[in-house]
């Protein structure tokens, strides 16, 4: 991937040179636009620190290289499994990370591009009857069908070994969904189960002109959340799905009009999907995802048009329920709902990051709207901090996943935030 030049802007971190900045391409490059001006319009006053909302980073493991989701075991082994983008995931146990992987899918991965977010893995998920099934779904770009296409974007069912409870079985892959298309090798998807226990998949449509762009196309499956049943060979689709029935539609889509959907998660309390909305040149967002509803990608970006239009089109566009611009971010990076019980000050809001190093949280006030508040990282690491992933474990503890840029070269980090 060519280099990009970074203009000046005001970053919480240093920019060191225009290496640092192509080495770490999965976010930076490949779904920010950061050749953009500030949207002066709807400029935000960047945010000063509640010091009443604060954390402390608590290191788990710098062991893994490029961290890019983690897991709790949704059973009664206490492991947490963590997802390199190279492509394989590991195991930790009490602290310590497995030599072994539990899954190395590297060999299936796209081989002619070398490019760390072309040969990559994105994420996996647990069925939710993983603890008698043994049953997970894991997304990665896998060589293309089609010689013009760079990749083949791939969901896939592996089974876990019976003789071995941290090692999957690497020859039960079941392909559940591929997706072919020009760009779609960075259209990376995220996968979770909901509550209903259907598998949501969300979809880029980040890497085309924007003429070409598929956000409004219904019959394109780019730049959507789509929810399939995976219980049926290779999926089926639940008959209460928005667009079933409909002439020229996908059956499959859940939700349309987004760029890059990245890291979402479900509300435990009150089964909202909500969710990060990476922007292009002007605003980040936080969605809530509604049965049906269209988020505007690529006529709207945030709250601003980026393509004149008129009203009665933009009229049925849902609002997000939070944005900014790139003076607070970069990239936003979705996180959760907060119900555990060492950080109180943080209970029932949503908490949630950008890749420039920066947390945030949400809460709604008694006229319904929501209120955004800088989260303050009281040691923070002297080097720059990129965040990648915004997990939580078993007790619903909240957990960063990242890269950071130390005198050695770049480092792979997970911490846990913990009070300060």
């Amino acid at each position: 991937m060519p280099f990009k030049t970074v203009p000046q802007m005001k970053f919480s971190f240093k920019i060191y040179s225009i290496a640092f900045v192509a080495a770490i391409l999965f976010f930076s490059l490949a779904s920010c636009n950061l050749n953009s001006s500030k949207d002066k319009e709807t400029a935000d006053a960047p945010l000063v620190a509640d010091t009443s909302q604060s954390v402390q980073l608590q290191l788990v493991t710098n062991a893994i290289n490029f961290p890019v989701e983690m897991e709790a075991a949704p059973d009664d082994t206490h492991r947490l499994f963590i997802a390199d983008l190279s492509g394989k995931i590991m195991v930790s146990k009490n602290g310590t990370v497995l030599p072994q992987p539990f899954l190395d899918v590297r060999s299936k991965l796209e081989q002619k591009d070398t490019s760390s977010e072309v040969r990559a893995m994105f994420g996996f998920t647990f069925h939710p009857q993983f603890a008698s099934n043994k049953k997970f779904y894991v997304c990665y770009n896998a060589p293309a069908l089609i010689d013009t296409n760079s990749c083949t974007l791939v969901v896939s069912e592996f089974t876990v070994s019976t003789e071995n409870a941290d090692s999957a079985i690497l020859s039960s892959e079941h392909r559940i969904l591929e997706i072919q298309g020009h760009g779609v090798d960075h259209d990376a998807c995220q996968i979770a189960f909901g509550p209903d226990g259907y598998l949501y998949v969300s979809i880029g449509d980040n890497h085309t002109p924007l003429n070409e762009r598929k956000g409004q196309d219904l019959n394109s499956l780019l730049g959507k959340v789509l929810r399939i049943d995976v219980n049926k060979t290779p999926y089926a689709i639940p008959a209460d799905n928005p667009f079933v029935g409909v002439k020229n539609t996908r059956p499959e889509i859940w939700a349309y009009g987004l760029r890059r959907f990245w890291r979402f998660s479900f509300d435990p309390q009150s089964h909202v999907l909500i969710g990060g909305e990476v922007g292009d040149k002007l605003r980040e967002e936080v969605d809530i995802i509604t049965k049906g509803g269209n988020y505007g990608w690529p006529i709207q970006e945030g709250d601003t048009l980026v393509v004149q239009t008129s009203a009665k089109e933009t009229a049925g566009f849902v609002a997000p329920l939070n944005t900014y611009n790139r003076e607070v971010g970069i990239c936003v990076v979705g996180g959760s709902f907060y119900y555990g019980k060492n950080l109180s000050s943080l209970n029932g809001k949503y908490v949630f990051a950008d890749y420039n190093g920066s947390l945030f949280s949400l809460t709604k006030n008694t006229n319904g709207e929501w209120a955004r508040q800088s989260l303050k990282i009281v040691n923070k690491p002297a080097d720059p901090l990129l965040i990648i992933s915004f997990d939580k474990d078993e007790n619903n503890e909240l957990y960063i996943l990242g890269v950071l840029n130390t005198k050695a070269g770049f480092k792979g980090a997970v911490y846990k935030l913990v009070k300060s």
